[in-house]
């Protein structure tokens, strides 16, 4: 049980090299022999979709809670390290990893560092964080936005799905629906003035305050604008399968 100065947060669990429910288990190992960790509620383990034309093969993914002592950047690099103890290689960005474990929030903290992005800048967006979350925890609240993790699961549901690019030159739209239509149907882009609850946000250059929708920030994503929009319509589209408990 946390004690009156422990926070409690939220990580994610993914991977797609070696044997992947083994790595899994030994990072809980590793983070349980934390004396300032404490594990809580696990999700069970889906199988998604690779996010980025580098990712490889599929992934499994997962979602745990935890309570911590440590400050969010101590706990970062608790994870960190223990991904590079589970044969983490940081050579393609987005690329094939054995573990990748990701600090999704830290308590009710807001934090928007070079460093350190809380809560998690893709945990809006990402299907293979949201479907977990939401078996555990639908009522998780984002921070910023005071949207639930159920709410906005649902609104990447919609279909067709329509978004709005709020930092992209408007001459730039059309070219960019013509080739997005082509590799996800789906999608509608709308302009920056026709955003409203039924639009979702995507901003490639600045985070840019929730006011109730989940907002799609792609700053961190590599690739051209073409390449970050097709990595995070993926991870929207891809309903994660659930494979087994944890």
């Amino acid at each position: 049980m946390p004690d009156n100065s422990s926070t409690t947060c939220w990580i994610s669990f993914g991977g797609n090299v070696g044997d992947v429910r083994a790595t899994f288990d030994a990072a809980l190992a590793l983070l349980s022999l934390h004396s300032q960790i404490g594990l809580c509620r696990r999700s069970g383990i889906y199988g998604t979709a690779p996010m980025g034309a580098q990712a490889g093969s599929p992934f499994l993914n997962s979602v745990c809670e935890l309570t911590t002592q440590l400050s969010a950047c101590d706990l970062l690099k608790i994870l960190q390290s223990v991904e590079t103890q589970l044969g983490r290689v940081r050579t393609i960005c987005w690329g094939p990893r054995t573990l990748d474990l990701d600090l999704l929030d830290y308590g009710t903290s807001i934090v928007d560092e070079p460093q350190l992005v809380l809560p998690h800048p893709a945990l809006t967006y990402r299907r293979f964080v949201l479907d977990p979350l939401v078996e555990v925890n639908p009522q998780w609240s984002h921070p910023a936005c005071k949207t639930t993790a159920a709410q906005m699961l649902d609104r990447l549901n919609q279909r067709p799905l329509r978004v709005a690019l709020t930092d992209i030159p408007p001459e730039r739209h059309e070219s960019l629906s013509t080739q997005l239509r082509v590799k996800f149907p789906e999608v509608v882009i709308v302009p920056e003035s026709e955003i409203c609850d039924a639009v979702i946000p995507i901003s490639m250059s600045s985070r840019r305050g929730c006011d109730g929708r989940a907002i799609v920030d792609l700053r961190r994503s590599p690739g051209d604008v073409f390449e970050k929009l097709s990595s995070a319509l993926t991870a929207i589209f891809d309903a994660p399968v659930r494979i087994t408990d944890w």
